[in-house]
């Protein structure tokens, strides 16, 4: 541990772990897009993952980055461990700098705080925890969480360097809590195209939409198939795979399920390599954030889109996320937050035929290529990571998409 260090780095999980979706994914994105440009990092995480605890072997993100685990209990979506608090201390005492992944979980909420006291340099990405109405939701149903934020994290979020933000909508949440002084960087997470295979042409036979993500109401399924049921035709499917949660939404799913007579399958969560298989069957990926009117828009970029755009797959998007711009570069469709506009859209996609899939399914791989190289990406947040506080002559440093 007394080795010298250029960066900290903070995450609730970290990948290999199963189960705790986009922030995990996009730590280890990140982390090893620094690692591969040569720089040594610091990285702490709880060894929490779905299928077994993981050891530090298990993370492979490469030879410039080292390791430290706890172990975590109880509140494990959380990351609470007191196990945590000498490793995050001695991370903060030792790094000149911190990049914490997420916000109000105990590791970022700690680290947050370590940093502020010994003062350190830190920037938060918060990846979707201030977006508009889930600050709203929260407000308004859970005052202790509201609390805690007042309390812990808007403080601390207002002593960061900067905070990275992925989305539009993101920086407009960020900016009503923390005022129009804020700092925010504007990038989207990466994705090594390297690494993702592009599928052969899917069979045309009735066209396979997927979904990948847990079953739950912020993420929208539910009202997605309502409007998938009204107008799909005989040989189309849907197939939904992803975690979910035992209760009213999931029981719902199930009767939506037993609605469809077969054209809808449900297939739990899966590994990397059987999402791979499924995206390779499909057409589409759906991701529908935000569709149900009480479960709000928590999604601020959606990692599953960027990944099918990777595999050579066309993407159905909500309004609002990371993804407004999909149908500027054809390589996809927006529907507005209601069922009849993603009835609309559907429409539309049952119009195209196999050419104009196929340039979609083209346009979408070269978008991953030229706009979401993570290394170039993470090179951007490093130099405001890394940079004095001039390293920015505005409020906000922003990279362009594609428009």
């Amino acid at each position: 541990m007394g080795t010298s260090v250029d960066v900290g780095v903070v995450s609730t999980h970290i990948p290999p772990a199963q189960g705790y979706g986009g922030v995990s994914v996009t730590a280890g994105v990140l982390t090893k897009a620094w690692a591969d440009s040569g720089h040594k990092i610091a990285l702490v995480a709880s060894s929490e993952s779905i299928n077994r605890r993981l050891k530090p072997e298990d993370v492979q993100l490469g030879e410039g980055v080292e390791v430290s685990l706890y172990r975590s209990y109880g509140f494990r979506r959380w990351g609470f461990g007191l196990g945590a608090i000498p490793k995050l201390f001695r991370l903060c005492l030792r790094s000149p700098v911190v990049y914490i992944h997420g916000i109000a979980t105990w590791p970022s909420t700690l680290a947050a705080v370590f940093c502020v006291l010994l003062g350190r340099r830190f920037m938060v990405a918060v990846h979707g925890g201030l977006m508009p109405e889930h600050v709203a939701l929260i407000r308004r149903q859970k005052p202790h969480k509201w609390l805690f934020y007042k309390w812990l994290t808007f403080p601390t979020l207002r002593r960061a360097i900067a905070v990275h933000c992925t989305s539009d909508t993101e920086a407009e949440g960020v900016r009503n809590v923390l005022g129009e002084n804020v700092r925010i960087l504007l990038v989207p997470n990466g994705i090594d195209s390297r690494a993702v295979t592009v599928a052969d042409f899917p069979k045309w036979d009735g066209l396979q939409i997927c979904f990948l993500g847990h079953i739950q109401q912020e993420k929208g399924i539910n009202a997605f198939i309502r409007a998938w049921l009204r107008t799909r035709r005989e040989r189309d499917r849907l197939v939904v795979a992803g975690r979910s949660v035992d209760g009213a939404y999931f029981r719902e799913f199930q009767a939506l399920v037993e609605q469809a007579g077969g054209a809808i399958s449900y297939r739990g969560y899966l590994g990397r390599d059987e999402v791979a298989a499924l995206l390779a069957e499909s057409h589409y990926l759906v991701l529908p954030s935000g569709l149900e009117e009480a479960g709000g828009m928590r999604e601020n970029f959606g990692n599953v889109v960027a990944e099918a755009m990777a595999a050579g797959r066309p993407v159905l998007v909500a309004r609002g996320l990371a993804w407004d711009h999909v149908e500027a570069i054809a390589s996809g469709f927006v529907f507005d937050r209601s069922e009849e506009s993603v009835c609309d859209v559907l429409h539309r996609v049952q119009s195209l035929d196999r050419t104009d899939w196929q340039r979609m399914s083209g346009n979408a791989r070269r978008y991953v290529e030229t706009h979401l190289d993570p290394v170039k990406l993470g090179d951007q947040v490093w130099t405001m990571l890394t940079g004095s506080d001039t390293v920015a002559a505005s409020q906000e440093i922003a990279v362009c998409r594609s428009d």
